[in-house]
């Protein structure tokens, strides 16, 4: 059954500081919209942390935030999928991954949330790895139908070996796609059959 796109944004047209949050150890942290930093030398999320505090733990996050998504009809978040590039610049460097939803525009409504079970790591640095990630994967919680998507790559200072300086996450083309449902389809191919009749009466 054919995907939908429900959202889909390379990047290319942000810049300055990404919306984003940091915690614990993280100093020196930035998270920014950074030309030539993403995939071919096109404009790339760019998280950056140095991990010096006494806490034990740290992270920095990159939130990417649509607060008007349309299309988004399944309340089963199995039937959506998300995809992104990421690269970190230390092997097996990694982050948590979170969806967040809220039932109306720009963050208004009931808020739901889920996470990916488990921190992602890539064991090459420096090198884009794309990523396609069915959100039935993801522990149950979020309410897909939302308006207002927020999703976070959170990097972890445990992922990254303990304190350390200099670490870096980048994320790029950011896209999620929706299998319409039968019901939805079947409305499609009927208003479809439907004009087909209009056009031939027409004749």
């Amino acid at each position: 059954m054919a995907q939908v796109t429900i959202f889909s944004d390379n990047l290319d047209s942000l810049s300055g500081n990404t919306p984003g949050y940091s915690f614990g150890d993280a100093i020196n942290f930035s998270h920014t919209y950074v030309a030539g930093a993403g995939v071919g030398g096109s404009v790339g999320a760019r998280i950056l942390s140095d991990f010096g505090g006494t806490n034990g733990y740290g992270g920095v996050a990159y939130q990417y935030q649509n607060g008007n998504v349309t299309g988004n009809g399944s309340g089963n978040l199995a039937d959506y999928t998300l995809s992104f590039d990421a690269a970190v610049n230390k092997a097996n460097g990694g982050f948590a991954l979170i969806v967040q939803n809220w039932s109306g525009t720009f963050f208004s409504g009931s808020f739901s949330q889920s996470t990916y079970p488990s921190e992602i790591t890539l064991a090459t640095p420096n090198v884009f790895q794309h990523f396609s990630i069915n959100l039935g994967a993801f522990n149950a919680g979020a309410i897909p139908t939302g308006q207002t998507w927020q999703i976070a790559w959170q990097m972890d200072e445990f992922a990254y070996g303990g304190p350390g300086t200099g670490y870096q996450l980048i994320i790029d083309n950011v896209k999620v796609t929706m299998v319409p449902e039968p019901s939805i389809l079947a409305l499609s191919v009927l208003g479809a059959a439907s004009l087909a009749v209009l056009h031939r009466r027409k004749y």
